[in-house]
């Protein structure tokens, strides 16, 4: 160990690579964020369209473009593959972590730097994003910039502010405005915790918010001239307003929500802080007003996290990854020495991760994923085929075939499905086609799941008429 921490950044940057690329070839693209994101990249390089992000051939408001450049990038040099999908959240994973150890050696020592990057790259939401086809590790870079750079420039020379802008503007082209939000309403709690709003008037606010118009402005106004009502609706207001108000998983409404995804996304090291916080404020060791700078700084941004999104309607698994860059280093702090014991757990940890990767996880995924219909489908001739997906969509098959597959619904159904309203309608932008027209179509081939048992799947087979092409996995695929 004393040998890996002389040579620390290569020695992070190897482990991190290693631990968030190891068999990510193997790990199929699953249903439905994954796919989305990796289809709507897949079309803006076939396209040469690189400002509109597009799915199905038809423009797509659901996030900002950033993260899509990423992946068209990686797209571009490797080719459309899980490697190359997985490769940007895998080396801004890497970043992070690195950035976590620079930021917090800077601000408390190299061993709090050093446990501060153990403990980051070796939680378990953590390992998961940096492998994952979202934009959440992208995000956890910049949105961590934006509050170290604040703090660099309260603390140490008001230089480092335009950086805090600079980072704010490049999460809020990554996963929109609360790029800047967040950090900032952190950054501005802290100051009035502080009693110094007076360094308000040495932020820079004026030609900071000049560099980040330039910077997210650029893509933004870009939108807004190209696609103007549409792209308002949609992103602002559904994907912002509409994901604020009306939660689109109600199933996650509950109060413990992000409770349960604060101790499983930072284990194993969540399990071991409420009982050493509950010890320290026995000791009457716990006072957040004796406490330094950058702790009440790193306090206040984990709080805003959390408080904003549980009063946020839609709750999400990922949405309060951020909050791991404070809990990291705080957690860090907290146990500064029990060095020797983090770095063991860390190097146990990795182990069980990159078993879990080859072992368990490429079935996993696979059966959430349309992939093996998808290859089937491309190996086929399907010229002149309608094929549809009867329930289930799985746009997975489409990045992986390459063709176009209908969602097949009751047609009296489809109307009221149609995205043009702020509802949730606005991810249905695959193309439809009614189940009638399905029966009087003999060049239809439509996918069900096995052992399907679907009023419209025995219509369709009337007197059993149609073939039935057994595909590995969970679906059939049926031709007349």
């Amino acid at each position: 160990m004393k040998t890996l921490r002389n040579h620390p950044y290569l020695t992070l940057l190897f482990f991190t690579l290693f631990l968030y690329l190891a068999g990510n070839q193997l790990l199929a693209i699953t249903d439905t964020a994954e796919s989305n994101y990796a289809l709507t990249a897949k079309e803006m390089v076939l396209s040469g369209d690189w400002i509109s992000p597009r799915i199905y051939g038809c423009f797509w408001y659901d996030k900002p473009i950033f993260y899509y450049w990423e992946l068209a990038l990686s797209f571009t040099l490797f080719g459309f593959n899980e490697m190359a999908a997985r490769l940007p959240a895998a080396l801004f994973g890497s970043a992070s972590v690195l950035f976590t150890y620079w930021f917090a050696r800077r601000t408390y020592g190299e061993k709090t730097g050093w446990l501060s990057a153990i403990i980051l790259g070796t939680s378990v939401e953590c390992w998961i994003l940096s492998k994952a086809v979202i934009t959440d590790s992208t995000l956890f870079l910049f949105m961590s910039g934006a509050v170290a750079f604040f703090y660099l420039g309260y603390t140490e020379n008001r230089k480092y502010y335009f950086l805090c802008y600079l980072f704010a503007a490049l999460a809020t082209l990554t996963k929109g405005p609360i790029g800047i939000l967040l950090p900032g309403l952190a950054c501005l709690l802290f100051l009035l915790y502080k009693k110094d709003l007076k360094e308000m008037a040495h932020v820079h606010l004026l030609s900071g918010l000049v560099l980040f118009i330039l910077i997210a402005g650029a893509w933004y106004g870009t939108m807004c001239y190209l696609h103007g009502k549409d792209f308002l609706l949609n992103f602002i207001g559904v994907h912002n307003v509409l994901r604020a108000t009306v939660s689109e998983h109600p199933s996650h409404n509950k109060w413990y929500f992000y409770l349960m995804i604060y101790f499983i996304g930072f284990a194993p090291w969540s399990f071991f802080i409420p009982f050493s916080l509950f010890r320290r404020w026995k000791e009457r060791k716990l006072d957040l007003r004796s406490a330094d700078d950058m702790t009440q700084l790193l306090v206040i941004y984990a709080f805003v996290i959390f408080l904003f999104f549980q009063l946020v309607a839609t709750k999400y698994t990922t949405y309060t990854f951020p909050a791991l860059f404070s809990l990291s280093i705080l957690t860090a702090r907290l146990y500064r020495d029990y060095d020797f014991r983090i770095e063991k757990a860390g190097l146990a940890l990795g182990v069980v991760y990159t078993v879990l990767t080859v072992a368990a996880a490429p079935s996993i995924m696979l059966s959430r994923s349309g992939k093996e219909i998808g290859e089937a489908l491309a190996r086929m001739d399907t010229s002149n085929k309608t094929i549809a997906f009867l329930h289930d969509y799985r746009t997975s098959a489409v990045f992986y075939s390459g063709k176009t597959i209908y969602r097949a619904e009751p047609g009296d159904k489809i109307a009221s499905m149609e995205p043009g309203t702020l509802s949730w309608n606005a991810k249905n932008v695959m193309p439809f086609v009614a189940e009638e027209k399905l029966l009087d179509n003999p060049d239809a081939l439509l996918i069900t799941s096995k052992n399907s048992s679907a009023p419209f799947l025995i219509a369709y087979n009337k007197e059993d008429l149609a073939s039935r092409i057994n595909v590995p996995g969970k679906y059939t695929l049926w031709l007349r």
